[in-house]
């Protein structure tokens, strides 16, 4: 494998306690600097290795093959896609003013990889970066490459200008700041910390308005300043260079920096915004602080003169709401939430993402005691959706930060009060939200930077600890053959011959089928599929919905002669696909599976045209878009043929849907519900819009639905993979 894939680890000596790495001016040093520790043995071996894969080989390998090869042009093709556009759009990373600066300097190529991980927290996390820095540095210069799709030699320039990982691991590792903690914990602006007086909390923390008797603070939310890289590093030098071992520590707790960073010596890197802080650990602790704060649990704080806890019986009956709504959401929504009121030790940064945006708009209704604490809450979701939406523009983004700055303010009105015993309402990860935009115009979209991706490849490195005593030479066994293994596949085209390592990537075989036409073309049906014989009596009301639609469709009033025309067989589909990638919907008669908890997925939403002036016969029909619901009865593809008695002017082939529809009217906060059925119909395919969860209240039901990016997201789940975010 080493010879076909040309990968190896390289191996640098490490402190056994993994303070530090001996590497670039430590590589010298026969003992550790911080905890003393011998480098090696008595018998000269040293006493822990550090195994370094280099992403040199991994790339070129990309390129080996005209599939890959293919795809890596992407950043080729989009960096025109919105650089001259008026409304300031940003779709992606190659969007952000980090990358647009580094075209600047002629710089062409890159690729963003993430943290190096290691066995234990660092104290000299510069020491392990300079193996990672070295590459770079020589990656950056280019490496002769051959493209498979061009079938040619190129030079390969790589740049890494961005850094993903959780809040402390950036500050530690990539940023060299102070934790979230200290004086100055946001390394985005200058806003210093306060702690509470008179107490031995040593935490710092982070209001924009100051309790009485402490200093006023000069930032306002509205016009934040963040540092610039040039200041940031102008800092880090005086920090450097401080006189005496006391100056330096004053000057670090001045600025909230340790040290310069290692990465500031690579092409493209830019302080602080290379590492922004990640979405997905903010979401999952803005979430937890805000669940603990209106079910009165949150660090033995009381409402104060507000009003804004929930009372334990009504929290109780959102929990349990919470857990019987998960029989009646699909699944594609998001794994089960547990009973948020009882226990929350199983919440990951998902769960809580998908209670937060999606049931909770509609449990929480009703529930304060005041409606300003519900619309501060509906304002938070509406901040998110849009922050992960998939394409801004300027203006946007300008009203997205106009959003974020007045739920600020209203944050530190109703929870912090601007008292200093309520300052821990006040943490960095909530000050952070104030950043967001900044996060986005210099870094690019959220999305393309947060954990998720990298939580997700941790936990399945997790199943290779097959050593207790040696855990990590089997995770460093794990790396090396996967990567090794994808290397190869890469390089010798070997995709569909070869598997990936996990069954995860391996797709199920499944019966499908994809109409011709137009109105299709987002649309396809999944098996199994079977014959449905139309002529037999059981289905005769399903043929007058039948002859009822194509009598609207065709503007045809006699039933009987559109009856005498239908087919006498149709094919019924189990379940339909909305989208590559987005939601599939179950059939009620078509899928015929019975498990074991099992969600519903048969309910759905869909559009059609109405005639506004259907009452009045003497005026011209205007059609107007409405929103329907139902259940998904049946899916059928149908094949009419060329027939002038009943209006068919072509033959053509037609996917219908017969829909249970729901009774459905608009409550005050604008969800829908329903208490009973409406009458059956069959309508287009092309009219179905999303599936639709449910949640019940009393004897109401009311429709959740994914709005924004969230609307044809999928969520798919390894059933042996660890449910931990950490």
């Amino acid at each position: 494998m080493k010879s076909l894939s040309g990968m190896s680890f390289v191996l640098y000596d490490m402190c056994v306690n993994s303070c530090m790495l001996y590497a670039g001016k430590y590589s010298l040093l026969s003992r550790c600097m911080h905890c003393r520790h011998p480098r090696r043995r008595p018998s000269r071996r040293p006493y822990k290795q550090f195994h370094y894969l280099p992403f040199t080989p991994q790339i070129q390998s990309l390129y080996a093959n005209t599939n890959s090869a293919r795809m890596m042009r992407y950043r080729h093709e989009h960096q025109d896609d919105n650089t001259y556009r008026s409304d300031g759009r940003i779709s992606d990373l190659y969007d952000s003013e980090i990358y647009r600066k580094l075209r600047q300097r002629h710089v062409v190529n890159i690729i963003c990889v993430g943290l190096i991980p290691g066995p234990r927290k660092p104290k000299n996390f510069n020491s392990f970066m300079w193996v990672y820095m070295e590459e770079l540095l020589q990656a950056a210069r280019g490496i002769s490459t051959y493209d498979a799709e061009a079938d040619a030699m190129f030079d390969l320039h790589v740049y890494a200008p961005l850094g993903s990982g959780d809040m402390p691991a950036i500050a530690s590792a990539f940023t060299c700041t102070k934790n979230h903690n200290a004086k100055h914990p946001c390394r985005f602006c200058s806003i210093e910390g306060v702690p509470i007086a008179n107490t031995r909390n040593p935490v710092h923390y982070v209001p924009m308005t100051r309790p009485a008797g402490y200093p006023t603070n000069p930032l306002k939310p509205e016009t934040l300043q963040s540092i610039s890289h040039d200041e940031f590093l102008t800092r880090a030098n005086l920090v450097d260079h401080a006189p005496t071992v006391n100056d330096r520590k004053d000057l670090a707790q001045l600025y909230g920096i340790n040290t310069t960073p290692i990465l500031s010596r690579i092409p493209g890197v830019s302080f602080p915004f290379s590492f922004p802080s990640d979405f997905m650990h903010l979401l999952e602790n803005l979430i937890k602080n805000y669940v603990l704060l209106i079910s009165g649990n949150f660090k033995k704080l009381n409402a104060g003169r507000e009003r804004y806890v929930i009372s334990e019986k009504a929290w109780k009956e959102i929990g349990a709401a919470t857990a019987n709504a998960n029989a009646t959401i699909p699944s594609s929504f998001g794994r089960r939430i547990p009973d948020i009121a009882k226990d929350r030790t199983f919440f990951t940064a998902e769960a809580y993402l998908v209670w937060f945006t999606l049931y909770a708009p509609i449990l929480l209704r009703n529930r304060f005691a005041r409606p300003k604490y519900y619309k501060h809450f509906t304002l938070l979701v509406s901040i998110i959706h849009r922050l992960l939406s998939i394409v801004t523009t300027c203006d946007e983004r300008a009203a997205l930060r106009r959003d974020i700055v007045k739920w600020y303010k209203e944050y530190e009105q109703i929870f912090y009060q601007y008292e200093a015993a309520r300052l821990p309402t006040c943490v960095i990860t909530v000050h952070t939200w104030l950043h967001l935009v900044d996060f986005m115009e210099q870094a690019g979209p959220l999305w393309g930077y947060w954990c998720w991706v990298m939580e997700r490849y941790c936990s399945r490195l997790l199943r290779a600890v097959s050593s207790r005593k040696h855990p990590y030479a089997s995770l460093n066994r794990r790396i090396l053959e996967t990567q090794t293994l994808l290397a190869i596949r890469n390089t010798f085209n070997l995709q569909e011959s070869l598997p990936r390592y996990t069954h995860a990537y391996t797709p199920r075989a499944q019966e499908a089928f994809t109409a011709k036409q137009s109105r299709y073309t987002d649309l396809r049906l999944i098996g199994p599929s079977r014959a449905l014989d139309l002529s037999q009596n059981e289905h005769a009301s399903l043929r007058n919905r039948i002859a009822v639609h194509l009598m609207t469709q065709n503007g045809v009033t006699n039933r009987p002669l559109v009856l005498s025309h239908l087919p006498k067989k149709v094919v019924q589909w189990a379940k339909i696909h909305l989208d590559d990638g987005g939601d599939v919907i179950s059939s009620v008669h078509g899928d015929n599976r019975h498990e074991d908890n099992q969600r519903t997925a048969t309910f759905c939403q869909y559009e059609q045209l109405v005639d506004s002036m259907a009452r009045d016969r003497n005026v011209q029909p205007v059609l107007d878009g409405k929103t329907f619901f139902g259940e998904l009865e049946r899916i059928f593809v149908i094949h009419l043929r060329r027939n002038q008695e009943i209006n068919q002017l072509k033959s053509e082939t037609v996917v219908l849907l017969d829909i249970r529809s729901c009774d459905t009217h608009q409550e005050a906060h604008g969800f829908y519900e329903y208490e009973r059925y409406g009458p059956r119909e069959v309508v287009d395919a092309s009219t179905l819009r999303a599936a639709v969860g449910r949640i019940k209240s009393g004897v109401k039901w009311t429709f959740v639905r994914r709005p924004g990016v969230f609307e044809h997201a999928s969520y798919t789940h390894d059933e042996s993979e660890s449910d931990s975010d950490e």
